[in-house]
């Protein structure tokens, strides 16, 4: 009784961190697509990122230094480092810059499937008969979505698409292969690792592909509260409660709760960047939710 209890304990509140995670992940998108029109996004990512690792790094300096990383596990750290701080957003950032927040947030809502298809590859877990349905019904209705034309240049939307999809698998490699470097360095300790080793590879990228740093010294009262939301709520606190949710509960149960991305990435786009909600965009939504509750169905069964 006393296991289960821890057990039913840890997945209400893995569950809970995981979804305020969604939440505040949904809202970077629309904050994002603010800030790319007037700052690089490459820039935008190593600030991001940058200032999200300080902070975390001085919250928590002495639990990083309680314990040292094993020689063995620094590369596997490195490269989730490159997936997870450097190609996932810096491809999200560039995808922003030629779509739209709310289509950016549906894609991302396919992660939890698409960690499905690379845990399967890399013989990590199984593929069911449920998660084969889940990744086809998913793949049917963002492809609806995707094919309507939200403006006259089609062609720099599925472009700005493709990119953040690109991204997507990049994210997912991270929650495939994070778990237990998680469970065995805590999550704090391994997000500050991970942000900084990120942060250095997106400096180096700043300075061969960004602009100057004074960019970011020209916000306007809107772009620096867009930049903020982006830096604690949709930085260090979303960090934080994504990689304390992979302690407590699997990568496959978190995944139920990113139908919270896009729903906020869909509402705050209509309401700040007065993107329309369309019926393919709802149906999209629709399908991924339901794609997700059915790949973890089992799960729910036992």
């Amino acid at each position: 009784m006393n296991k289960d209890k821890i057990f039913l304990k840890n997945l209400f509140l893995g569950t809970f961190l995981a979804s305020l995670s969604a939440t505040l992940g949904g809202s970077t998108f629309v904050f994002t697509r603010l800030l790319v029109e007037n700052i690089d996004p490459f820039t935008l990512s190593f600030l991001r990122y940058g200032l999200t690792g300080l902070i975390l790094f001085l919250l928590s300096i002495t639990i990083f230094f309680k314990k040292k990383f094993d020689m063995v596990d620094i590369i596997p750290m490195c490269l989730l480092g490159l997936a997870m701080i450097s190609l996932f957003p810096n491809f999200m950032a560039l995808g922003l810059e030629h779509t739209t927040a709310s289509r950016a947030g549906l894609l991302y809502a396919t992660m939890p499937l698409c960690t499905i298809i690379i845990a399967f590859f890399f013989k990590i877990e199984k593929i069911t008969l449920n998660k084969s349905l889940a990744v086809l019904i998913a793949i049917t209705g963002v492809t609806f979505c995707m094919s309507e034309r939200v403006d006259n240049n089609f062609n720099e939307t599925l472009k700005g698409d493709f990119l953040m999809m690109i991204g997507v698998i990049a994210a997912s490699c991270f929650t495939v292969f994070s778990g237990k470097y998680l469970k065995k360095y805590g999550n704090i300790r391994v997000m500050i690792f991970v942000i900084f080793i990120g942060s250095l590879i997106n400096f180096l990228v700043t300075i061969i592909w960004g602009s100057t740093l004074q960019t970011s010294y020209t916000f306007d009262q809107n772009e620096t509260i867009a930049f903020f939301m982006l830096v604690i709520p949709g930085g260090v606190l979303m960090m934080f409660c994504w990689g304390k949710a992979l302690q407590l509960i699997s990568p496959t149960q978190a995944a139920i709760s990113l139908g919270f991305n896009p729903l906020s990435a869909i509402l705050l786009g209509y309401f700040i960047l007065n993107e329309a909600i369309t019926f393919r965009l709802g149906i999209g939504f629709v399908s991924i939710i339901f794609a997700i509750f059915l790949a973890n169905w089992e799960f729910k069964k036992k």
